[in-house]
């Protein structure tokens, strides 16, 4: 009896290998009287077979058969074959979503049949699950860029193999593992993982021609043409040796010759050979992929371009066109027609870039459009902030190139439209993941069931990543388990679909300049490779366009130099300093220089975000008398914003409403240093600011600051801070007791109105592409803060108590934090006791106001007048400085 059962299990298998395998095609429709009769004898796993079985007209048919079987299952099942066909279930509808391209909905069913492998390890085959779980899971995985968890799937993947002692499987997976790392960007390791895998495998085999054209891929992208060109002409000659019946290995051939081609399209000739060679491979050969045919059109029709032939290269295009979305005229496509892919991603730009060449600008900006569309909708689909950060570091090229065609169409005809063009790819190319993440922090407020669940996973999420950083990472069962959270939140989030849309009438940049105020004025930049695009715009509308070059080197070498490096170079050399502050400000604003009586709004780009714009010099002529300086904060007054959409969310963000708490900590732990002046500024600040709480040293407690986040519409903070770029395994506030990060903010249900980082460095941070400064400020208005005030440099214990305390006191009277801001600086240039050497701007211009300048206002202490008690003497500063 139990061979019989083995053999039914063993005959089960054939039968799934054969669905999975696309041969399984001649079963009929599910006989509702006989699924009516297993019900009525309870027997489950007929019931499920003949599911499976189905032969649907259409793979999302089949998939939807399925899922509905997954629904209509009368109970779980209970015995070994219930458990075994239960998988085969979800492991065939994971396959019949992906071949009908929801790979969403696939990885989902995958992930089902995993967890449901681990849950009946003693009687799941391992060999069946490395097959059609793991490595299809972990393929999709890849495929929407989530490359953590693909990596993760991956790794579970060889312990599988090596288990099973399948040389052959080990091989496999190190080439999964060498595409996902060269997709993370991380080519040495792509490299070493190919390395491995080949010492495994068949030298004849599939499998090692496989792993010699990932090697190549790593090579090239390497720059290491030479290697490249040997390792897939190697690969070639192996996967054309390989059987007639073999599809798998004829698709990879087929692949190897598109790669051969991108290896050699600095020789067209030899491109366009390989290329035709897989042209010409019948498709009876290998596996239908209508994707990777699509691919292969695009790349003839990029090869046509190249060869200056633009309508060759139309033709390729339209037959590209023709496979993603049948039946359409590409230009005629809405926003409407556009998903989440890649190659039509790459099509649409393409296409535009066509019709740019044939001087048909308003049907290239549209594809540009729809491009950018099509790169959202992917972005969507990635889970891992990596994969996103890549997708918009990728976009910024074409996002250059048509800003660049707008801005000719503009000095061509002068039609308006053509600069709101420019502010609407300006704005779709900045700061995404903010707002995505400003998006998530609204909706995650949510009382129901799933947002109830995410809150929940969030939780165990932080708690598992203090546990590991208080464990200095030792702990690899912590580290497993926060994977497996973040695993399901990334489920979660899909199932949400928490994120942006993609419906371009869902952004009006005239609706969000609407929004604007009376004498408020934006300047939005594009900072391209070697162009500054400078958009300007009030409330009315836009009031010019400019374009200018972009010094990036001339920029970093000032911030470096006279800011980041201490405050010598300016204390020693002002003149310099002074000449230098000028150029960048000629450069920059001379051409349309801010206008006094306007609060402007910068909305800075790449290297502009890490420029101190107030402390730039406005006239040429240089005089000894620093406090007579023309700074830039005399002009008008400057705050900032990451982007339009993020700044109109902080608009409407529910905050509490009123309150303050500050924090000051001068007596720190073993280890750092004591901050001298927190001591100082607390003393100075409590006279101004009204019914405030305060907590000092030992009351700074991280549960007394989490609940201060939560519930005061003010809280200041005064401590050590520590971003990443002081090589820490996560930015953090030094509280007493123990640190704060960064990533518990995700956990608080409230958020002030306004965030004071009175503390070092808390406005710097590491520069991401497109996506501005990941510093300190920028996880406080992620999570939910419309304001905040944060430091770009060290700021110096003697002169940040008295900034301090003027803020507030005009904060007080002012309905403008970023007025009262400047108020507070203009204050310190034209006090004489301040020395002239601290009207330098190293000592005034590092904090800057980010946000919705009103978000908060203090209201006016009942004894306000007391605070003029506490101005100092006539300040005398010595050499010793006390940073914090």
């Amino acid at each position: 009896m139990t061979e019989v059962r083995l053999h039914i299990i063993s005959l089960k298998k054939i039968l799934l290998l054969l669905a999975v395998s696309g041969l399984f095609i001649y079963w009929q429709d599910p006989d509702p009287g006989l699924l009516k009769q297993y019900r009525a004898k309870d027997q489950l796993t007929d019931w499920l077979y003949a599911y499976i079985q189905y032969d649907a007209a259409t793979p999302a048919a089949k998939a939807a058969l399925l899922k509905q079987a997954t629904a209509n299952a009368w109970r779980t099942p209970r015995t070994t074959d219930e458990i075994q066909a239960w998988m085969d279930l979800l492991i065939n509808q994971g396959y019949s979503l992906l071949q009908s391209g929801d790979i969403i909905s696939s990885t989902d069913a995958y992930q089902q049949a995993f967890e449901w492998g681990k849950q009946h390890a003693d009687i799941t085959d391992p060999g069946l699950a490395l097959e059609y779980i793991l490595k299809p899971l972990g393929n999709n995985y890849t495929r929407l860029g989530d490359y953590e968890q693909a990596l993760f799937i991956h790794r579970i993947a060889l312990e599988f193999a090596r288990e099973l002692n399948d040389r052959q499987a080990m091989a496999a997976t190190y080439s999964n593992l060498a595409n996902t790392a060269a997709n993370m960007g991380q080519l040495e390791q792509s490299l070493r993982y190919c390395r491995e895998g080949a010492i495994l495998a068949d030298k004849r085999s599939a499998t090692y021609g496989l792993l010699l054209s990932e090697q190549a891929d790593a090579e090239q992208q390497l720059q290491q043409f030479s290697a490249a060109r040997q390792s897939i002409s190697q690969s070639i000659r192996i996967l054309q040796q390989q059987p007639a019946g073999n599809p798998e290995a004829a698709h990879w051939l087929f692949m190897a010759y598109q790669q051969a081609g991108d290896i050699y399209l600095d020789d067209p000739k030899t491109a366009k050979h390989y290329y035709q060679q897989a042209l010409a491979m019948p498709e009876g050969k290998r596996s239908l992929r209508r994707r990777e045919q699509a691919r292969l059109f695009l790349r003839m029709g990029k090869l046509q371009m190249a060869l200056k032939q633009p309508e060759q290269a139309l033709l390729w295009l339209d037959s590209c066109a023709g496979i993603l979305v049948p039946g359409k005229d590409i230009r005629l496509l809405t926003a409407r027609d556009i998903y989440g892919e890649y190659i039509l991603l790459d099509l649409l730009f393409t296409t535009a870039t066509v019709y740019q060449s044939l001087r048909q600008p308003a049907t290239a900006l549209n594809l540009y459009q729809l491009s950018f569309i099509a790169e959202r909708e992917l972005r969507h689909q990635y889970v891992s902030p990596s994969a996103k950060e890549a997708a918009i570091s990728d976009s910024r090229d074409r996002y250059e190139t048509a800003i660049g065609l707008a801005w000719q169409s503009w000095q061509d005809t002068h039609d308006p439209k053509y600069q709101q063009t420019i502010l609407s790819f300006m704005e779709n190319s900045k700061s995404q993941l903010l707002w995505e993440e400003m998006q998530q922090s609204a909706v995650s407020r949510g009382n129901d069931t799933l947002h109830k669940r995410l809150r929940l996973l969030e939780q165990a999420q932080l708690y598992y990543r203090k546990e590991a950083l208080q464990n200095n990472f030792g702990d690899s069962l912590l580290q497993l388990r926060e994977q497996r959270v973040a695993w399901d939140l990334a489920t979660l989030r899909k199932k949400m679909r928490v994120g942006v849309s993609t419906d371009t009438g869902s952004f009006s940049p005239e609706l969000l300049l609407g929004k604007l105020m009376p004498g408020q004025r934006i300047r939005a930049y594009f900072a391209g490779q070697q162009t500054l695009y400078t958009i300007e715009a009030d409330q009315q509308g836009i009031r010019f366009a400019d374009r200018s070059p972009l010094d990036k080197e001339a920029i970093r070498y000032f911030k470096q130099h006279f800011f980041e490096d201490g405050p010598a170079a300016m204390i020693n050399q002002p003149k310099a300093y002074y000449e230098a502050a000028y150029r960048l400000y000629a450069q920059l604003f001379k051409p349309q220089p801010l206008q006094p009586g306007y609060t402007y709004l910068l909305m800075p780009d790449g290297i502009l975000s890490t420029l101190p714009v107030e402390a730039l010099i406005t006239a040429p002529i240089y005089t000894t008398s620093i406090g007579q300086w023309p700074f830039l904060v005399k002009q008008a007054t400057v705050s900032y914003a990451y982007s339009l959409r993020t700044w109109a969310l902080q608009q409407q963000a529910p905050t509490n409403a009123k309150g303050f708490s500050g924090f000051f900590i001068s007596q720190q732990q073993p280890g750092l240093a004591d901050l001298q002046g927190v001591a100082k500024e607390k003393k100075l600040l409590m006279p101004v600011v009204a019914n405030g709480h305060w907590y000092e040293n030992g009351q700074a407690s991280s549960k007394a600051f989490r609940q201060a986040l939560e519930e005061s519409a003010i809280v200041h903070i005064s401590t050590h801070a520590f971003t990443t770029k002081d090589s820490i395994a996560a930015p953090h506030i030094m509280l007493s007791d123990a640190p704060f990060y960064l990533f518990e903010l995700t956990g608080l249900s409230q958020h002030p109105a306004m965030v004071v980082l009175s503390a070092c460095k808390t406005g710097d941070g590491r520069l991401v592409t497109g996506e501005g400064i990941q510093s300190m400020a920028h996880a406080f208005m992620a999570a939910g803060t419309p304001a905040v005030v944060a430091a770009s440099w060290n700021v110096n214990d003697a002169t940040a108590p008295l900034l301090m305390q003027q803020f507030y006191q005009q904060l007080s009277t002012a309905d403008n934090a970023a007025t009262a801001l400047q108020q507070a600086k203009l204050n310190w240039l034209k006090d004489p006791q301040v020395t002239d050497m601290h009207k330098l701007p190293y000592y005034w211009a590092a904090l800057n106001f980010l946000g919705n300048t009103q978000a908060a206002v203090l209201p006016a202490s009942r004894f306000s007048w007391y605070w003029l008690l506490l101005l100092p003497a006539p300040l005398f500063f010595f050499g010793r400085k006390w940073i914090r």
